[in-house]
């Protein structure tokens, strides 16, 4: 896998990363993404400390991902239960006709 030195500037900084080649149109569109956010949470408010700003902007993205992981565990849990009462389905009619054919002989 082979890593390239990609320049990224986010909120008027600019900074290098190395990232595999695979990756980085993934982390040009998790840059813009940022540098929209931090924008818009400068314009929406009366902060001028970038520090402030950039760390508002992380806490709003792990809060986005927290309520993404939450939501996904809540939907997994669904679908193993939907899955187990499937196969208890599936085994109770394998077993009548197991019994069925059993008595029929």
């Amino acid at each position: 896998m082979a890593s390239k030195v990609v320049d990224i500037q986010i909120f008027g900084r600019y900074l290098k990363f190395n990232c595999p080649e695979e990756e980085i149109s993934a982390l040009n569109h998790a840059a813009e993404d940022l540098e929209q956010r931090l924008n818009e949470l400068r314009n929406k408010s009366q902060v001028l400390n970038s520090d402030q700003i950039i760390i508002t902007a992380a806490l709003n993205i792990a809060y986005e991902l927290t309520k993404a992981r939450a939501s996904q565990h809540e939907v997994n849990d669904l679908y193993t239960k939907r899955l187990q009462a499937l196969q208890d389905t599936l085994e109770s009619v394998l077993n009548n006709n197991n019994r069925r054919s059993i008595s029929q002989k």
